[in-house]
């Protein structure tokens, strides 16, 4: 068995390598913070174990001993576990700690970088964290607690040639700027604040030393002191598109839903999976001669299932589903295929889909939704529940009460023909 120390990158899933990508699919246990994208969750394979070790500022949190123990204890009943960190394991990631601790255990391990907010967050926002004849390097710190800020004494050091970045400073942001000007930095200074930086409703908040205003929140933010700061206003188009700072939550058991050119004009898309879905071996001679009546949103696992059990489609006698199966069929060229409507079930056949007790075939299994699943609904502007996640909105009508609802195609009404469906 081996623990994976893996970087997810900032935020938006597409900043994942293709190394990080390849041992997630393959995932036995992932055991994941608070700041993970859910959409890499949902590369997960079905019947991966999700452990939820978020922090949350100024709330309950799991300690880094607790994770450490988790670790131990999934390395030695499973293969690969996988500890999923935002950003990079190496860069105020703690994943260091979490080696010390393997290693003293002689657990296997490895590590797989991820790309930092410190590179990423500043390049969406538009800032050049070094331009040729501007300034000459970087200078990294952590504002968590204003005691241990390595600023530089600009008495003894040439400020105006580096950028400062500071993470986890948004809370200590007065007392920063204080201990900015006592240190020589220029009042006229430029100061970015860039919150949730890399998402499509990333903010930017821009001002000089002396009149930056800033009403803390919690959200996860960078701050960005110098003067390639200026470059935010000629370089920043990310902030400026159509759909910039509104947020989508889409809950789904088997049907993607393609929503890519609407987050090219910036809409935030978070793509949660409600349900593990697995297919069951089965004797083929079960299948023989009969009707299968199934739920369109179940017909791909059908396909998937014929072809886990070397089943010739030809041995049955007809499918029955709704427009939703039949149209996907037809892709296969399969046309004994009937509508369900006024089909009348027999005792006889295999049904699929239309209630949980009868999913003979194929076994589903509900993932939680857990605080972390409703951090994301409350940050979100709409909801679309697409196949039978509908199902879900009785446990949670107290946060979704103000946000506009959808149900499957109805998305299409609101935004048109910028949305797909698969």
């Amino acid at each position: 068995m081996t623990v994976y120390i893996v970087g997810s990158g900032p935020g938006d899933p597409e900043l994942l390598t293709l190394k990080a990508y390849n041992i997630i699919k393959k995932a036995d246990v992932v055991i994941y913070d608070h700041l993970i994208n859910p959409g890499i969750l949902n590369l997960l394979k079905d019947g991966c174990i999700r452990v939820y070790v978020g922090k949350i500022p100024y709330k309950k949190r799991i300690s880094q001993e607790e994770i450490n123990k988790l670790l131990i204890e999934y390395s030695l009943k499973y293969n690969i576990i996988v500890r999923l960190k935002g950003g990079d394991p190496f860069l105020f990631g703690r994943g260091g700690e979490e080696i010390e601790e393997l290693i003293k255990n002689s657990i296997k391990y490895e590590l797989i970088p991820g790309i930092s907010s410190l590179l990423a967050v500043p390049a969406y926002s538009g800032i050049p964290l070094t331009h040729r004849n501007v300034n000459h390097g970087i200078i990294v710190t952590t504002g968590n607690n204003i005691e241990n800020v390595n600023i530089p004494d600009c008495r003894y050091f040439n400020c105006d040639a580096y950028t400062l970045i500071i993470f986890m400073g948004s809370h200590n942001i007065n007392e920063i700027i204080k201990r900015l000007l006592l240190l020589g930095y220029n009042e006229n200074t430029k100061i970015a604040l860039i919150r949730n930086g890399t998402y499509n409703y990333q903010e930017t908040l821009v001002g000089t030393l002396n009149n930056f205003n800033y009403n803390y929140d919690e959200s996860p933010s960078l701050i960005v002191i110098g003067n390639t700061v200026k470059y935010h206003e000629y370089f920043g188009y990310f902030e400026k598109r159509k759909y910039s700072g509104k947020i989508l939550t889409v809950f789904y058991e088997t049907s993607e839903i393609d929503t890519e050119s609407l987050e090219n004009k910036g809409l935030t898309v978070f793509k949660i999976r409600s349900s593990d879905i697995t297919i069951n071996k089965i004797n083929p001679e079960y299948l023989k001669n009969k009707n299968i009546v199934i739920n369109g949103f179940y017909i791909r696992y059908l396909m998937e299932l014929f072809e886990i059990n070397k089943f010739d489609i030809r041995n049955i006698k007809n499918i029955i589903t709704d427009n939703y199966g039949i149209n996907y069929l037809k892709k296969y060229c399969i046309f004994n295929v009937y509508n369900i409507n006024n089909y009348r079930i027999s005792n006889d056949d295999i049904i699929i889909g239309y209630n949980n007790e009868n999913l003979k075939l194929i076994n589903k299994e509900n993932i939680g939704i857990n605080n972390y699943v409703k951090e994301h609904i409350k940050k979100s502007d709409y909801i679309l529940f697409m196949d039978d996640t509908y199902k879900i909105t009785d446990s949670l009508q107290d946060i979704i009460k103000n946000k506009k609802i959808f149900m499957d195609n109805d998305i299409k009404n609101f935004f048109g023909d910028e949305v797909e469906q698969d």
